[in-house]
């Protein structure tokens, strides 16, 4: 995670600029931990963000894709389209 997802992040879920600036000066001195990020968040009255982003994230490896159905590349012209 880099800092400008980070704060995508915190912009999507309601943070306030100014509690996004401190919650970004925090990461920069102590690293992207998602544990103390959500620590410094309570502290400030938010609820548990990254760590429940991060779980609910698109990345998951039980997605379930269909085959995909190819068609056939002769052109059929039908006369009646009733």
């Amino acid at each position: 995670m880099t800092f400008k997802d980070l704060e995508f992040m915190l912009e999507l879920n309601g943070v306030i600029r100014s509690d996004i600036d401190y919650i970004l000066d925090f990461s920069r001195k102590n690293g992207i931990d998602v544990e103390q990020i959500d620590d410094e968040l309570n502290k400030i009255g938010y609820e548990r963000i990254v760590e429940n982003e991060l779980a609910n994230s698109w990345d998951e490896d039980d997605d379930y894709y269909e085959p995909v159905e190819k068609f056939s590349h002769r052109n059929k012209f039908i006369e009646d389209y009733d």
